[in-house]
């Protein structure tokens, strides 16, 4: 009877071997993952270290390229490691996404799971986990991270299947869409006005702020697609003036630096500028600013500059009635007024998402008066 083959993965006796004084050889049979069984050999100066020398070379040889080993026995440290890896070398994506990832892995994920091997992992253990993590945007952070994780282990056979996907989620709390009446657009922009350069020590303050707001207004662009502007994308000139967004500002690792695309595939877009937006950059152009990049909103040293610099600037310049406004308030308000006047399709396609579901669901404000029917309804009289 022919004797079964070794499991894939797995090798025979290791055998030692005096080949000449002071030189050992070790050798075994080694089942690789193609299915062929191939001998394997190593020496040393003693048979001892020749068998060290072979196990090391085994160990290596049954080590994916990734240079990972992903089994039962994995850790769920040594999983999330792999995982992080894995993804920062398809270059698909972004830096900051990957060091977020990183980041609720490290903080989250390791410190409750870190020692748990993938054999002994189970749904009733994720989602205990999952329901202890007490705020809602970490732990969907955290669910994002370990799907990812278990569909990894899944694919190198560590687990049947990914036992994330058997665990709840969390409902998000339905929140308000707010955005701002034409009464306290203008009240903003005349906050912003008053505050700008009014400080009396050190540099004006705010000075292009009320410029950047505009371009907000007008155009719906998100804060780092705004600050990404450069004047090449830029026609002022035309008879359809208009920009181009094609870039956004990214942090990682608590640095600002111009990321050389769009946020996603739909943000890469062309919007034409109505004339206060014209005239909103036309006023930044005069001032000449010294910028790289040819930056249009440039830092006070002509580099990338901070949205969360911005950020504050408008909660200081705002005023008190306005102390809900944000600048995803901005966005949102240029949703609700292109979705009132042509419909969400347009709204969507000026912000700059792949379709209508999350600008329905995230920017625009339900209106709180249905609209007038009263010609439609008297008509049911009209016999």
């Amino acid at each position: 009877m022919a004797r079964p083959p070794l499991e894939i993965g797995t090798y025979g006796t290791i055998t030692r071997t005096e080949t000449a004084p002071g030189k050992w050889r070790a050798r075994t049979r080694y089942r690789d993952h193609d299915g062929v069984t191939r001998l394997v050999e190593r020496y040393g100066a003693t048979g001892a270290a020749a068998e060290r020398a072979l196990k090391a070379a085994l160990r290596d040889r049954a080590r994916p390229a990734g240079g990972y080993e992903i089994t039962g026995d994995t850790t769920i440290t040594d999983l999330g490691t792999a995982w992080i890896s894995s993804i920062s070398r398809t270059g698909k994506v972004s830096p900051q996404t990957i060091e977020k990832y990183a980041r609720t892995v490290r903080k989250h994920v390791v410190p409750a799971l870190g020692g748990v091997r993938i054999n002994e992992i189970s749904v009733g253990k994720l989602e205990l986990f999952l329901t202890t993590v007490e705020a809602d945007g970490t732990a969907r952070w955290c669910r994002v991270c370990l799907t990812g994780m278990f569909s990894m282990a899944a694919r190198h056979d560590a687990i049947g299947q990914n036992p994330v996907r058997e665990t709840s989620t969390r409902d998000r709390p339905a929140t308000e869409i707010r955005a701002m009446t034409l009464e306290e657009v203008t009240l903003l922009r005349k906050n912003i006005a008053a505050w700008a350069g009014s400080n009396t020590m050190g540099p004006p303050r705010g000075d292009d702020l009320a410029e950047l707001v505009d371009v907000l207004l007008g155009t719906g662009l998100r804060i780092g697609e705004a600050l990404a502007l450069r004047w090449p994308h830029i026609d002022l000139d035309s008879e359809i003036p208009t920009i181009t967004v094609a870039a956004t500002i990214a942090q990682v690792g608590g640095t600002y630096f111009l990321q050389e695309t769009a946020k996603t595939k739909a943000g890469h877009r062309t919007v034409v500028l109505p004339p206060f937006v014209v005239d909103a950059l036309r006023r930044q152009r005069d001032r000449e600013l010294p910028a790289e990049n040819e930056l249009v909103f440039p830092s006070t040293r002509g580099g990338v500059r901070s949205p969360n610099n911005v950020r504050r600037q408008l909660r200081q310049a705002r005023g008190e009635e306005l102390g809900w406004v944000t600048f995803h308030t901005l966005r949102r308000t240029t949703a609700t007024f292109i979705d009132r006047a042509v419909g969400v399709d347009a709204a969507a396609a000026q912000l700059g998402h792949s379709g209508t579901r999350v600008t329905t669901a995230h920017y625009v404000q339900k209106a709180a008066l249905a609209p007038d029917l009263r010609d439609a309804l008297e008509a049911m009289l009209d016999v």
